[in-house]
C-alpha cells in the first residue's frame, strides 16, 4: 500500500525515510518529491509497504510525531483522478476543425498577421 508522508524536514533523505518506516515492516519503495529547479525536497513523499498490517501500524505510530522540528503527517495515499479525455473534432472539406474544437480563432489569436 502507498503511504503519503507530509511535512517532512527539508534535509531528510530517502534512505532516512526508509529507515524510519522499516521499523514497522518491509518497505518496497520510497520517493521524496523534489523541486525540479532547486532539487530541494518539497516537504512530502511516498512510502510503499507490502504488508497491510505494517502500513496501519506505521501510520498509527508515526502520524503526528516530531522529526527534526517538524510534525509528520502520515496517511494512506489517495490517487489522483485521471483527466477527462479531450472531445473529438472533425476536419471539414475546407480543412478547418469543426465540432468541440475551439482552436485559435477570431479574438483568440494574439499574433500579428502580415
Amino acid at each position: 500500500m502507498d503511504i503519503f508522508v507530509g511535512s517532512i524536514p527539508f534535509k531528510l533523505k530517502e534512505k532516512d525515510l526508509r529507515a524510519l518506516f522499516e521499523k514497522y515492516g518491509e518497505v518496497t519503495s520510497v520517493k521524496i518529491v523534489k523541486d525540479k529547479v532547486t532539487r530541494q525536497n518539497k516537504g512530502f513523499g511516498f512510502v510503499d509497504m507490502s504488508d497491510e498490517d505494517a502500513v496501519r501500524n506505521a501510520i498509527h505510530e508515526l502520524n503526528g510525531t516530531e522529526l527534526m522540528g517538524r510534525t509528520l503527517e502520515v496517511g494512506i495515499s489517495e490517487k489522483k483522478e485521471t483527466p477527462k479525455p479531450v472531445k473529438n473534432f472533425k476536419i471539414n472539406q475546407q480543412g478547418k476543425a469543426t465540432g468541440n474544437f475551439r482552436g485559435i480563432g477570431k479574438g483568440y489569436d494574439k499574433r500579428k498577421k502580415k
